[in-house]
């Protein structure tokens, strides 16, 4: 009997860092997004702001030129991330107290870059994936935006 509850035990031991190590391994690839672009920096930074302008609410707050605030230490590729707001959603996540740490992660980012043989990227955080650890309305919310972001995109990557 003894026996039985040890290998019980040790099973489940042995499956959760199974588990733990499958989760490590993956969620990189699950909370990040990118995708090659069909469209040169300039074009797709361009694209990107015309297309959040068609999107209700959104508005590009800023734009981070990491090539430039780099420039000190090191030679790079052209490199941003775009700060995008939906004040609408914002609100709607921020009426609650206990809502205000996601403070933390906005305004949501999306990535521009060029590797080193050119090629331009475009990435984003997984937003709805994101949302579901929090649950309630903060996953209503940022399913929402995520789906936003990924029709802005849409139209400068590959498929």
């Amino acid at each position: 009997m003894a026996t039985n509850a040890l290998l019980l035990v040790g099973g489940a031991l042995i499956g959760m860092v199974i588990m733990g190590v499958v989760v490590w391994i993956t969620m990189p690839s699950l909370m990040l997004i990118k995708h090659p672009s069909k469209l040169g920096y300039d074009e797709a930074l361009a694209i990107l702001n015309d297309n959040l302008q068609k999107k209700q609410d959104w508005r590009l707050v800023k734009i981070n030129d990491y090539q430039e605030s780099t420039a000190n230490y090191a030679a790079m590729e052209r490199a941003c991330s775009v700060n995008v707001c939906n004040p609408r959603y914002a609100s709607e996540i921020l009426m609650d107290d206990a809502n205000r740490g996601v403070t933390a992660f906005m305004p949501l980012a999306i990535g521009v870059y060029e590797d080193k043989k050119g090629q331009v990227f475009v990435s984003q955080l997984n937003v709805g994936l994101l949302g579901m650890m929090f649950g309630g309305t903060i996953a209503k919310v940022m399913n929402m935006a995520g789906k936003d972001i990924k029709e802005v995109v849409a139209s400068m990557v590959t498929k």
